[in-house]
């Protein structure tokens, strides 16, 4: 049952100034469907991202591959598939652009930015909620990449002259930080685009900070979580094709716990997945407010800025779980990074696979498409890496004492940013590594670490990523 939108129709497009020139840009829009059976998989389904071996028992709402291609008249491109994954990793990102440009070879796109929604109540395509024993699904895999190469193909032929519009909203009070210190970013972003001439909608893109695990660690039921609600709504309201993107959502930033009332009842929910329906209508409902408010801006011109990393893999879970084939399997490095890169099933000598040994090969990218700039994060950023913020003096329990602190992302940027996080790789958690804290004593005299780096790569992914960053907004 979805909560009754305010309004209808397609809404109000977004004014154009006297004298703008917005024709430069194209945009297309195209979703496909990727939510598992029978004829896609051929092994047993598991929940991601809370309870290992938690089998699918039905679906609660379809999963989507949901793609936005944009063109400017001096003939560059991008795309962004986002899928409703807990992740993917960064060796499926490189096959599907391949497979892209081996069915459309007419697809010509500078950039494909491949990122996840991270529900927690999509089936496990990376290992770590598998039973032990049991491989992932390869063919389901392939499955995915070829919705996703479909989506991006239709929205290319669907490209038409558009306008766009970026708009800046604030959501406190709707999402928690379950780790110290607390710091949330309560920032939701979205660009509108409407066709020239009629004001049709083709595609809004938002972008808001919360883990899509509203759904609760028992639920059984396939779903995009609360981002489900959130796209059925742009998309009643505005028309054409919604995409979902989380940002910042590290230091498992989440809505479980918030209290927001059911418009029918005055009480917040028992059921979680009203509750997350109605997390994900109210988001949208800020989204769609802001939009029409936001006047259409000179379209500009496409530029992309990117960068290969190597990232050290010191997490010995990680490197335990690709040894024995739990974790699916993508390509290990020398530690410094460099060369072709080996498979774990391709070592020499298999023993040298433990943590510290090898590198992950990664990217981030920067693009900027008219008047939005979006910021390819390749894993779940803490908040103080976008805010800024990190805890000063470090607390004495933290395990790097004098370790330098990174840069934050949205002061580097003009403008308003989106953080599209898990975009073309899932490195697991973002965590400053002054913050890093996984070794007794612990910080704030706790008697347990926190959550957080025993699903992170590393304590040098943190420094890699937003040093790249850095590099990338320095770029003239």
């Amino acid at each position: 049952m979805m909560v009754a939108c305010a309004g209808g129709g397609a809404g109000p497009a977004p004014r154009e100034a006297a004298g703008q020139d917005i024709r430069g840009i194209q945009a297309g829009a195209a979703s496909r469907v990727i939510t598992p059976t029978a004829a896609n998989t051929t092994r047993p389904i598991y929940i991601a991202g809370l309870e290992r071996g938690l089998k699918t028992t039905g679906v609660h709402d379809d999963l989507f591959a949901r793609a936005v291609v944009f063109s400017d008249a001096a003939g560059r491109s991008v795309g962004l598939v986002v899928l409703d994954l807990i992740g993917f990793f960064h060796d499926d990102v490189e096959q599907l652009r391949a497979e892209l440009k081996s069915r459309h070879p007419e697809v010509v796109l500078e950039h494909l930015a491949v990122a996840s929604t991270h529900t927690h109540a999509g089936p496990d395509v990376i290992g770590l909620w598998t039973p032990i024993g049991e491989a992932g699904d390869d063919a389901y895999i392939a499955h995915v990449r070829s919705e996703a190469v479909e989506a991006v193909a239709q929205a290319w032929q669907r490209r038409r002259p558009a306008s766009l519009a970026v708009a800046q909203s604030s959501a406190p009070g709707l999402a928690k930080d379950t780790r110290l210190p607390e710091l949330i970013d309560d920032t939701v972003l979205a660009l509108g685009v409407r066709a020239l001439g009629t004001g049709e909608g083709i595609a809004t893109l938002v972008n808001w900070n919360s883990h899509p695990s509203v759904s609760g660690g028992d639920n059984s039921l396939i779903s995009a979580d609360y981002p489900h609600a959130l796209v059925v709504r742009m998309e009643k309201e505005w028309g054409g094709v919604a995409v979902f993107a989380s940002g910042d959502l590290g230091g498992q930033i989440g809505s479980g716990r918030v209290k927001i009332p059911d418009p029918e009842t005055g009480r917040t929910p028992d059921d979680r997945m009203r509750k997350a329906e109605l997390i994900g209508d109210t988001i949208a409902g800020l989204a769609l407010a802001a939009l029409a408010a936001a006047p259409a801006e000179p379209a500009g011109m496409i530029r992309v800025r990117s960068r290969t990393l190597y990232v050290p893999m010191d997490n010995a879970r990680f490197a335990q779980g690709l040894g024995i084939g739990l974790i699916r399997a993508r390509r290990l490095y020398p530690r410094e990074g460099g060369g072709p890169g080996e498979l774990p099933a391709e070592l020499k000598d298999p023993s040298t696979l433990r943590a510290g040994a090898y590198s992950l090969r990664s990217e981030v990218a920067l693009v900027d498409i008219g008047p939005a700039r979006l910021a390819m994060i390749p894993g779940e950023l803490y908040p103080e890496l976008a805010l800024g913020g990190i805890q000063e003096p470090q607390d004495p329990g933290a395990d790097y004492q004098g370790a330098g602190k990174e840069p934050a992302l949205r002061p580097m940027s003009s403008g308003p940013l989106f953080l599209i996080g898990l975009a073309n790789d899932e490195l697991g958690y973002l965590i400053p590594k002054s913050q890093w804290d996984s070794e007794p004593p612990y910080a704030y005299k706790r008697d347990d670490p926190q959550y957080g780096e025993k699903n992170s790569v590393g304590p040098e992914a943190a420094p890699l990523v937003m040093q790249a960053f850095r590099e990338l907004f320095s770029q003239k």
